[in-house]
């Protein structure tokens, strides 16, 4: 809870903090807002294409891991499915924790058992924080290469940002690494501790179920280490798919640049924006790419650059990620179809495609 209250904190005040940098480059934002118009359209249009297929790319994580456990899916439910995942976890606070908790419930309506569905949402977490890591240390040690120690310390807040959420989601990795009954301990000294300084009394019962469930999801993961690997990969392609639309965008407004210095700028921003809890990140991301693309070499363009993708990769996506989760979960609830005769849990193979 105490952690909950300071992200919103440092959410509010990284969204105070762009507000107050907008209000002093109006004049610029405004002189390069004005040359939205040369933007070509044809670009904007192979720009929003490109981000479609980036959400079908990141659908491929459900498509892997159903098949192999036994149930087949259309391709169009489970694109449908990523995007209203996606677009959920930047959308309300506790974005992480909603698109997973979507993720179980749909794939329950759709026959999938409780423990599968609760896989694939896991699998598809754990692939994402490690295609965003990878991500970010290219980012960071292309920074370095490109415009040195010192111009990288110009961008420090994002880098310090990143490097706190780089530290979280280690020492979740490391928790969840850990033997059962270290996890238990752990996890009884953290409440205990917010217990004593809330002057409560809880109960051990919710923590020891929770090291269970995390014991037995992990039972599970661990048996398919391989297939977690070529997860990942499948959502870093997801994500150099949507730094290539940013490009595409760079392109129409007639900036030539490499995909190396949009894939840096969008994974600093990547990373920076798990610490904003605000709809749309509350205007952070937009705020990182500008000034991760300005430190790139990118001009005035830069502004104009990162609101288009911003309204083609999120914005623009909101109406069809709502009409998306309203027919996914207040539709016909039909049963996924098995594409094997075995689908109880105990059995969990192995993807042999």
């Amino acid at each position: 809870m105490r952690a909950r209250r300071w992200q919103i904190i440092l959410s509010v005040f990284l969204t105070i903090g762009v507000a107050i940098l907008a209000y002093i480059k109006r004049e610029r934002i405004a002189l390069a807002l004005a040359s939205l118009r040369e933007a070509r359209p044809s670009w904007l249009l192979l720009a929003l294409a490109l981000e479609l297929f980036g959400f079908f790319c990141a659908s491929q994580i459900y498509y892997r891991v159903l098949r192999s456990l036994g149930y087949s899916f259309s391709a169009l439910r489970l694109w449908g499915t990523a995007l209203v995942a996606i677009i959920l976890s930047q959308s309300v606070p506790a974005g992480g924790v909603a698109s997973y908790a979507f993720l179980v419930q749909n794939f329950r309506r759709r026959g999938v058992s409780p423990g599968h569905a609760a896989l694939v949402a896991s699998l598809e977490a754990l692939s994402y924080a490690g295609a965003m890591l990878l991500l970010f240390g290219f980012a960071l040690a292309y920074m370095v290469l490109r415009i040195g120690l010192a111009a990288a310390e110009d961008a420090r807040a994002s880098l310090i940002a990143a490097g706190v959420a780089v530290a979280v989601i280690s020492g979740a990795t490391f928790l969840l690494t850990r033997e059962q009954e270290m996890q238990a301990r752990g996890l009884l000294w953290l409440k205990n501790g917010i217990a004593r300084l809330l002057r409560r009394n809880w109960s051990d019962a919710p923590i020891h179920k929770l090291v269970d469930e995390l014991a037995r999801g992990r039972a599970l993961i661990a048996a398919r280490r391989g297939e977690l690997v070529l997860l990942v990969l499948i959502q870093l392609t997801a994500l150099i798919v949507h730094s290539l639309a940013m490009l595409v965008v760079l392109y129409s407004l007639g900036v030539r640049t490499s995909l190396f210095v949009v894939m840096t700028a969008f994974g600093i921003a990547l990373i920076t924006s798990t610490f904003n809890v605000l709809p749309g990140g509350g205007g952070t991301v937009e705020a990182v790419l500008v000034l991760s693309l300005t430190q790139l070499g990118i001009g005035e363009q830069a502004y104009v650059a990162a609101v288009i993708f911003r309204l083609l990769n999120f914005w623009l996506l909101l109406p069809v990620a709502a009409i998306s989760y309203r027919l996914l979960m207040h539709g016909p609830d039909l049963d996924a179809q098995p594409s094997t005769p075995d689908r109880r849990e105990s059995k969990v193979p192995l993807v042999r495609d």
